[in-house]
């Protein structure tokens, strides 16, 4: 008997009276001025069963009584008005955030279920620009799916939604115009890279055609000095730098006043210089830190470019140790000034979380995304072999092409013969690192296949709880490294 059809009920009851097949997702059975509301599964498909004073504001069609309607972007607007809860909000405060970006539009069931049992704020809504083009999606897509979900789940904990890696003012606008809460600023664009590189000569040389202002700003405030938490730093190295971060450092706040003129609301700032080729470090991020602070601007976490490789999708690569020492150097200057470290490509870096936790005692933001992604192919290579066996040739021979838009490793010749393997064996392409990010990559290549995409989704609808058994477990394992003892 469907949970939520009792006199106790009336909407479930209106709602079976009118569809007798559909199901009633029982979490998500609320009311709010006048208007009874669930969403519901039939004919296939989710709508919005409404009820009440509100419910011709909602585009839909009515039915005995019950107006049933499509989860559109309109809908999730008035969702949002008529149920607080489900619109994303700052996360000001929250000491452990932790960004679960959705590329699909259907995991934020499975990732509320995921964090039931531990303190962590979730921003369930995270996309970056280049996610949302290669997925053909918008933040305001982005953001109806997980109030959606939200609602799906009648979770009223709070939750975030992220316009990640946003480079420029108009992206930052989109973001906040869509309803984005947090906008995290990558300064990649404005980091000279080259510089790094420079010879003693080259470096000198650069420096010295610095205008005059910039260098006697900088050289009173740190050539020679005593600087917190990093001591004395060398010439030669300070030189380098200013040369690579001036930029970014006036793009960053530049960026940080724009938001406070524009956003009308508390915004989560986070200030990305990890797209970068070199490690970050402490004296770089000091001085970056120490400008923006004296700037005014005040970010909620920063993310530094960590020692080792924190590639899509697989584990950490690299010197535990170093990691170890590195990242207590970068949690010191976050503490020095008062935000948390954002820990980015957090997926499956399991060897590393319990130093994270530690070090930071779960103050710290850790982003996950493409993870969801493979729990997902995880369910189609049980379910739907075939599907799954052309999705895997299909990424392997468009891998050049998934490599634009994504730096990886792994060697595609260690992935086996998948004509050799049986049905049995195909989730187990899911567990190699060669084929887990053959498969990572290619998200946005598949999606825009409709032989995939018209099989992929139904699929999915059917095996809803299987994929959200497959996030508790996945995104659960993180959570628990993080914080155990």
């Amino acid at each position: 008997m469907n949970p939520s059809c009792s006199p106790a009920c009336p909407l479930g009851s209106a709602i079976l009276a009118a569809d007798p097949h559909a199901y009633i997702y029982p979490g998500s059975l609320d009311s709010a001025q006048g208007t009874a509301c669930a969403l519901v599964r039939t004919g296939g498909e989710k709508r919005l069963a409404l009820q009440g004073e509100k419910a011709a504001a909602f585009a839909g069609e009515e039915k005995a009584g019950v107006k049933f309607c499509p989860l559109t972007v309109e809908n999730a607007a008035l969702l949002m008005e008529l149920f607080p809860y489900t619109a994303p909000v700052s996360h000001q405060g929250h000491p452990f955030t932790m960004g679960l970006g959705d590329r699909l539009g259907l995991a934020t069931p499975g990732h509320i279920r995921a964090i039931a049992a531990y303190d962590v704020f979730p921003v369930f809504a995270q996309q970056s620009i280049r996610e949302l083009t290669l997925t053909g999606r918008t933040f305001r897509d982005v953001i109806a799916a997980a109030a959606f979900g939200v609602f799906q789940e009648g979770y009223k904990g709070g939750y975030g939604a992220d316009g990640d890696h946003l480079k420029t003012k108009e992206e930052i606008q989109y973001a906040l115009e869509s309803g984005c809460s947090m906008i995290t600023l990558d300064c990649s664009d404005h980091i000279d890279i080259k510089a790094s590189a420079y010879s003693e000569a080259e470096v000198q040389e650069a420096y010295a055609a610095l205008p005059q202002d910039i260098r006697s700003h900088y050289e009173g405030l740190y050539l020679d000095k005593e600087l917190p938490v990093v001591g004395k730093i060398c010439p030669l190295e300070f030189q380098r730098i200013i040369l690579v971060f001036y930029k970014a450092i006036r793009h960053a706040e530049d960026c940080w006043q724009f938001i406070q003129k524009t956003a009308g609301r508390p915004v989560d700032f986070e200030l990305s210089i990890d797209e970068t080729r070199t490690i970050t470090t402490p004296a770089e991020h000091f001085i970056v830190a120490n400008e923006l602070a004296a700037a005014g601007v005040r970010p909620v976490s920063v993310a530094p470019h960590f020692s080792g490789e924190f590639e899509k999708g697989i584990e950490y690569q690299g010197d535990i140790n170093a990691f170890y020492r590195d990242f207590q150097a970068h949690q010191q200057i976050a503490d020095h000034f008062g935000y948390k470290l954002s820990l980015h490509s957090g997926s499956d870096k399991f060897s590393v979380f319990h130093i994270v936790g530690s070090v930071t005692g779960c103050h710290v933001h850790v982003k996950t995304a493409g993870t969801n992604w493979l729990e997902a192919l995880r369910v189609v290579a049980r379910r739907d072999p075939q599907l799954y066996r052309r999705a895997h040739k299909f990424a392997l021979e468009h891998r050049e092409e998934a490599l634009k838009y994504y730096h990886v490793t792994t060697d595609p010749s260690e992935i086996p013969n998948i004509d050799l393997e049986s049905d049995a064996y195909l989730p187990e392409y899911l567990q190699a690192p060669a084929s887990r990010q053959a498969m990572h990559i290619a998200y946005g290549l598949l999606l825009n296949q409709d032989w995939f995409s018209s099989a992929f989704f139904p699929l999915m609808a059917e095996h809803e709880e299987e994929y959200y058994e497959g996030l508790v477990a996945h995104i659960g394992r993180h959570l628990a490294y993080l914080t155990s003892k």
